[in-house]
């Protein structure tokens, strides 16, 4: 792993840990009884996995704008549709979120599990979703490639992120 990518893990790592002790579901855990923590315990879950999806998309989209900026403005409008690809992982975690909340009183382990399995298929697809579209937009701009090629190579990695999405919806 890169030196950029061990220092955006530790961040993320990081403000995974302040999340915790600062999360408002927390301040309600002193008065709650052990049968009430199970819930408790899925919605952190759930909104740790939404702010991975969401993290990873933000990673994502920050690679692919680097190289996409890199190119000149004379290059931005022809592969912007490239550069937004990491973008959908987030909007996969949001889904995730809202499609689970029903299940948090009948079975909120299963819920949590859901959620941590997608929040983290998420975050990696669009990470890795960002260097494959960077490097489409490299190639496009060095004239090696054209943009049909770069969208397949950059639908490749969001493919997991719908698988996980989608296992969220068959997992009982």
């Amino acid at each position: 792993m890169t030196k950029k990518g061990k220092w955006v893990m530790g961040v993320l790592a990081a403000v995974l840990v302040m999340a915790g002790f600062v999360f408002p579901a927390v301040a309600g855990a002193a008065t709650a009884t052990p049968e009430n923590w199970a819930p408790l315990i899925a919605k952190i879950v759930m909104g740790l996995s939404l702010s991975l999806g969401l993290a990873g998309s933000a990673v994502g989209l920050s690679i692919a704008f680097q190289a996409l900026l890199g190119g000149g403005a004379e290059n931005f409008y022809k592969n912007i549709a490239v550069a937004m690809m990491p973008s959908s992982q987030g909007i996969y975690a949001i889904v995730v979120l809202f499609s689970n909340m029903d299940g948090l009183n009948t079975d909120p382990y299963a819920v949590a599990g859901k959620a941590a399995i997608a929040g983290i298929a998420m975050f990696f697809s669009a990470w890795y979703q960002g260097n494959v579209c960077a490097a489409g937009i490299r190639s496009i701009q060095e004239g090696r490639n054209t943009i049909a090629n770069a969208l397949v190579s950059g639908a490749m990695p969001e493919t997991y992120a719908v698988f996980a999405l989608v296992m969220t919806f068959i997992m009982k």
